[in-house]
């Protein structure tokens, strides 16, 4: 093969066959730099390796698919062939067409300006008018080099190999310095150092990118990484071109007419193929988490010996049936001894805890839970303690082990603590049962409500609710349009929601339009204790409902309108909350992939050490419980309790990994014995 050969190969290996192909590779190499953007929470290699291929490769699939069809409307037009005036031809044809499109765009984006509160269509009307603008002028840039090329290189192929991976080299040396300009070093950007205040430890962090790649300068290794991520992206864009005109032939063989559109039809399938398998996967991750989450821990292999729990000999629900999270929260409920040698209290002074919890398969539908639920609180007791909290779980039915045993320390025991599983999944993998969990919750505060009305006031317990992440979620919308007029019309009397995703309705409604949701001001939302301790004595007084909302946690502002909106926290300076990145920008795509990154790095925790960072809301919990629910505590006492539940959650973490690991050792003797065909061992138990 001679030098041009091998140029031509090279070219067209870098960025495919045709104008889209090379369009699609300039701008999903050059967005490679905006992945490397700042987030809410620090980066490892391999998130931030995910994160750029996902920016990248979408970006691909969306430009060629788009682009191909200005491509065959540009062919249509000019009418060209291979020849050089007529490839000058379909060249110039495809600068006018980018430039309609840009200039459409561009008046779409203007007459849409943003407005609080709007609808998500006119977010999308305006964000794909930036979009097609910006898309426009560089197609119209790929086609002004083809343009020259075709009219001025007189079929040199060496000419024509340069000109399809200009896109490419032009992106590289975009994303190269975008790279080098994210990457600057900026102490205002660096994340705070975080210990837990009562130990003063730290968790292990994982080293960021930049501490893994601290030995080469920051030039170097910005243009290091962007090539090699570059490369790979070339490599599929390869095998995705191949495909789609592998399919484009096939149309042109069915439909000759449909020549110029065959191209346009092959992306798009191969980009619903790769939508197709995304969604095969989350489906196949669905099956796998109910199964997991379905699963008892090795660590319960019995049902729990306390009378005031669900499950145990004084509780008509089913152990079997709690499921691995519910079976968890009723084995670790406090004992009286506990309490009292924590807080100090006479043991006679001492109450043990109820805790009811219903499982998916405790009862096949919502109501049939709920009367389960019920005729368990009544064999408990929980209608003769002084407060019922009804704690909605995240989406695998985990309720927040250290807020519940904080009340309870707190309370003496003197309380009941009910929740209703709505999903065995994930919270990620969850949200399509939020509407389940909204009707269990409706139904149960409706069920408690008309119980509580039926006892004399002075013999009433007090109503409170507890939410965390997708439980805050569900709990909320429960009242969805009623505002702070709908907690107190089942008679909640406190409240407290940590990390209350984006997604809730509730909450972004009495955000946008406090005045009406909220008249008497009795909600509040705080970061921190310290920012609660910072409000007017007159605002913590009549605070009744508290949203704990970190200023750097990823759940509480990813939503689906990243893709189309810019965000409040992503505004100006001056404006945006403490913890967001300064140099950190507002890109479509882009911010939406890293935020759903720090998703899944929002709750990074290590057993027994309690931080205030992303969606850990460890740290404050205690002190919040009781300022929330109105259970004053001395400092000493408070001080001995975050102790108390550091120690018991570090405790339980250890007892289940050993029974975990000696339950697989037993398994693997049994699977051993079983091969050598002798009678199972007698082993000491767990």
């Amino acid at each position: 093969m001679d030098a041009r050969s091998a140029a031509l190969l090279a070219g067209r290996w870098m960025a495919g066959a045709d104008t889209a192909e090379h369009t699609a590779a300039l701008v999903s190499t050059s967005s490679i730099g905006t992945s490397f953007m700042p987030g809410l929470l620090p980066r490892g290699a391999v998130d931030q390796a995910v994160a750029t291929g996902l920016v990248a490769a979408v970006q691909y699939g969306l430009v060629v698919t788009s682009q191909s069809g200005y491509t065959a409307l540009a062919r249509r037009v000019a009418r060209g062939d291979d020849t050089s005036a007529g490839r000058t031809r379909a060249a110039a044809a495809q600068v006018a067409v980018g430039l309609a499109v840009a200039v459409c765009g561009s008046v779409l984006e203007r007459s849409l300006p943003y407005r609080p509160g709007e609808h998500v269509r006119r977010a999308t009307g305006r964000t794909f008018g930036r979009r097609s603008q910006r898309v426009g002028l560089a197609g119209v840039g790929v086609a002004a080099v083809s343009a020259a090329e075709a009219a001025f290189g007189g079929g040199n192929r060496v000419l024509r190999g340069l000109s399809a991976g200009a896109g490419v080299f032009a992106g590289t040396l975009i994303a190269g310095w975008a790279i080098r300009t994210f990457r600057a070093e900026d102490d205002s950007d660096q994340a705070p150092a975080v210990t837990d205040p009562v130990t003063g430890r730290s968790p292990q962090q994982s080293p960021t990118l930049d501490q893994r790649m601290a030995s080469l300068p920051p030039l170097g290794r910005s243009l290091a990484m962007g090539a090699a991520v570059s490369a790979g992206l070339q490599a599929l864009a390869v095998v995705e071109g191949g495909f789609a005109r592998s399919v484009a032939a096939g149309v042109r063989r069915v439909a000759p007419g449909a020549g110029p559109l065959a191209p346009l039809v092959g992306h798009a399938v191969m980009l619903g193929t790769t939508a197709v398998a995304a969604f095969s996967g989350v489906e196949y991750l669905a099956r796998a988490a109910e199964s997991g989450g379905a699963a008892i821990d090795a660590a319960y292999a019995s049902p729990p010996s306390t009378r005031t729990v669900s499950g145990g000999p004084g509780s008509g629900i089913e152990w079997a049936g709690l499921s691995r999270e519910g079976v968890r929260f009723v084995n670790m409920a406090l004992r009286p001894d506990t309490i009292a040698e924590v807080t100090g209290v006479p043991l006679d002074q001492v109450q043990a805890p109820i805790r009811a919890f219903a499982g998916l398969a405790s009862a096949v539908t919502v109501d049939a839970r709920v009367d389960l639920v019920m005729a368990d609180l009544e064999r408990l007791g929980a209608f003769e303690r002084s407060v019922i909290c009804i704690a909605s779980p995240t989406g695998s039915g985990y309720v927040n082990y250290v807020a519940i045993e904080a009340m309870e320390y707190l309370t003496r025991g003197d309380c009941a603590t009910v929740a209703l599983q709505y999903s065995l999944r994930p919270s990620f993998l969850s949200l399509d049962r939020v509407a389940m969990g909204r009707e269990q919750n409706r139904a149960l505060f409706h069920a408690l409500s008309w119980r509580l009305k039926g006892l004399p006031e002075d013999r009433r317990p007090r109503l409170v609710g507890f939410g965390e992440s997708l439980g805050a979620h569900t709990i909320q919308d429960a009242f969805l349009h009623e505002g702070v007029q709908g907690l107190h019309r089942v008679g909640l009397d406190r409240a407290l929601f940590l990390g209350t995703p984006a997604g809730s309705k509730w909450a972004k409604d009495w955000r946008l339009d406090p005045a009406r949701n909220d008249p008497d001001g009795e909600a509040v939302e705080v970061a921190s204790y310290e920012e609660w301790m910072a409000l007017h004595p007159d605002r913590r007084a009549g605070a009744r409902f508290v949203l704990l909302s970190h200023h750097d946690d990823p759940i509480t502002v990813f939503e689906p309108l990243l893709a189309v909106q810019q965000p409040a926290w992503l505004g100006p300076l001056q404006t945006r909350p403490p913890g967001v990145p300064a140099r950190a920008r507002w890109y479509p795509l882009t911010t939406f992939v890293l935020t759903l990154v720090d998703v899944k790095n929002a709750m990074d925790v290590v057993p027994g050490i309690f931080v205030a960072r992303g969606h850990d809301y460890r740290a404050d919990l205690a002190r919040m419980v009781g300022a929330a629910y109105g259970l004053p505590v001395d400092e000493a006492e408070l001080a001995r309790i975050e102790m108390a539940l550091r120690d018991r959650e570090a405790k339980w973490a250890e007892r289940r990994l050993v029974a975990e690991q000696l339950h697989r050792a037993k398994e693997s003797v049994q699977r051993q014995v079983d091969r050598w065909g002798m009678p199972a061992p007698q082993m000491a138990p767990a």
